[in-house]
């Protein structure tokens, strides 16, 4: 059986103005109506349709047939066609309006949590978050590691060991680009420089790197079965201009809402697949381009691939639905935006937790005996800041005191444990030790 079986027909089924006429009629009744809703509030592709119960008197088809007509009456056209020149349309169902509005409430917020305390600094989460796409965007691709080894090969900056340590390298590093380059036009040349960041000694032929495909030999396959066919090679540059294009369109008579042309952009560049490889990276990271290009700047915080990777399977789904289903991008639009509140509501979720963290080891660290307030300060900010660098020269300006004053700081905290010391080139460094956080979670416990 196929991955996903072409919807049958519908303008056959209801060739008949007798039967259509019929299926109207039938189609008012509160009984259908709820099969009509139920369908809709899931966007439910014919593949699961043809099992769900639908009311006496009725086919399947037949129901399809008015499900489908209801859809078309919806309808926008997308500003991109198929290999055909088929135009994609979609629909703003309410499922996908409430995931918008969500969306769209989180990402004109601040970071807050309903708990007590300070927050860490802004770029602890930012980094987190990017670290957290990186790698599960790179494991959706082949990446066979796991995410504790990725995230200590990001953290400590080591040389990647093989093929699937240097796409994560490549993926954080192009997460950064993408960040600094937010408000550069996109171009032929910015989308093929993205690629090759991303895909640089990781593919079989290098030279494939930055480099549009110059072959029709490309299939995209899962689980064994072809389940795309790219268009042709020869289309690609003015596909990728028209692309281009339309990331850039802002004027009001072509306004499409951000958050659902950034899920465009990812489906029109993996549909069109201009690359040998590292597509699905790829079109995933100009999605975050484009976000952070419009002032979503809270999508810097937000790693949707890692739900995507929860479900691969759907993924996959949700790019053959739209495919066999008369070019309806909805299926895709609802999945990515659905992945998108998960990710919003996670992050959330993180920093309450965190913040509820932090109140709890300031507060032992309050208990904490024979610390002055000089360190205490310093502790205080190391929680909040894990990844700090302290010196003697730091901690005796931010303090006033005198280069001795500040030395006999720092040293205590390293031999209690609380830092550790590290030498830099010509000068001593401290950083928050690995037991620092134990130690303060059994001063809190005692």
């Amino acid at each position: 059986m196929p991955l996903v079986l072409t919807p049958p027909n519908f303008s056959e089924t209801v060739k008949s103005p007798e039967r259509l006429q019929k299926l109207f009629e039938l189609g008012v009744t509160p009984e259908f109506q709820e099969t009509i809703q139920r369908a809709n509030e899931r966007y439910i592709h014919w593949h699961r349709f043809r099992y769900v119960p639908i009311p006496n008197g009725l086919t399947h088809e037949e129901v399809w047939a008015l499900l489908k007509l209801g859809r078309r009456a919806n309808f926008k056209q997308a500003p991109f066609t198929d290999k055909q020149g088929v135009p994609f349309l979609y629909w703003i169902p309410d499922a996908l309006q409430r995931y918008l509005h969500a969306i769209d409430v989180w990402a004109g917020g601040n970071i807050v949590s309903e708990h007590p305390g300070p927050l860490p600094g802004k770029e602890q989460y930012i980094i987190r978050s990017l670290m957290d796409e990186a790698i599960a965007s790179s494991q959706l691709e082949g990446a066979a590691t796991t995410t504790k080894k990725a995230k200590e090969l990001l953290q400590t900056r080591r040389k990647p060991k093989d093929r699937s340590e240097q796409m994560i390298l490549n993926n954080w590093e192009t997460m950064q680009f993408i960040r600094e380059n937010r408000k550069v036009s996109l171009s032929k040349e910015l989308v093929i420089e993205i690629h090759q960041r991303i895909t640089a000694d990781t593919l079989d032929h290098p030279e494939d790197s930055g480099r549009l495909r110059v072959s029709n030999e490309i299939v995209v396959e899962y689980k064994g079965e072809t389940v795309h066919i790219p268009p042709d090679f020869k289309f690609l540059p003015e596909r990728l201009e028209a692309f281009c294009e339309f990331a850039n369109e802002d004027s009001q008579s072509k306004w499409v809402h951000p958050v659902i042309k950034a899920v465009m952009l990812h489906f029109w560049l993996a549909y069109d697949h201009p690359f040998s490889d590292g597509n699905g990276r790829t079109a995933r990271a100009l999605m975050y381009w484009y976000l952070l290009s419009r002032d979503y700047l809270l999508f810097e915080y937000l790693a949707i691939s890692r739900y995507i990777q929860k479900s691969p399977g759907q993924y996959v789904h949700a790019y053959v639905h739209t495919e066999t289903d008369e070019n309806d991008l909805t299926y895709f639009l609802l999945y990515n935006l659905r992945a998108t509140k998960l990710a919003c509501e996670e992050i959330l979720s993180y920093i309450g937790r965190k913040q509820k963290e932090i109140a709890g080891l300031s507060y032992a660290l309050k208990k904490y005996p024979d610390l002055n307030m000089r360190q205490r300060s310093l502790l205080s900010h190391a929680i909040q800041h894990p990844h700090e660098i302290y010196t003697f020269d730091t901690h005796r300006t931010a303090h006033g005191v005198v280069y001795q004053t500040s030395r006999n700081d720092l040293l205590e905290l390293a031999e209690k444990g609380f830092l550790k010391k590290e030498k830099r080139g010509k000068e001593f460094v401290f950083i928050q030790a690995d037991k620092m956080m134990d130690r303060l979670r059994s001063a809190a416990n005692a």
